[in-house]
């Protein structure tokens, strides 16, 4: 049988909206969903760190006035830390993350 991913075998996922360059988590984790928004045109990056300084494992770029939502099934796992990095100040950027 082939091995599958159910999202309800891990549980205590977390939430973190932020506008910012920021850590998300300072440790190992995974990331199940994010969203983004902004005014302008964003670009947005989830690096495996805590200071932006290790290896980026998702980024996407876009217009002004767009909103998107995506669902990484299975998780974006992070060995070192979750951290997040934007172009502007403006975004609004919220995390799923365990």
């Amino acid at each position: 049988m082939a091995e599958t991913y159910y999202r309800n075998s891990e549980t205590g996922l977390s939430t973190s909206v932020k506008s910012a360059d920021t850590a998300i988590k300072s440790a190992a984790g995974k990331v199940y969903w994010i969203t983004v928004s902004d005014s302008a045109d964003l670009e947005v990056e989830l690096n495996d760190s805590t200071d932006n300084s290790g290896t980026d494992k998702w980024g996407i770029k876009f217009n002004a006035d767009s909103i998107f939502h995506f669902i990484f099934d299975p998780p974006i796992e992070f060995s070192t830390g979750i951290y997040l990095d934007v172009s502007t100040a403006t975004c609004v950027v919220t995390v799923g993350y365990i």
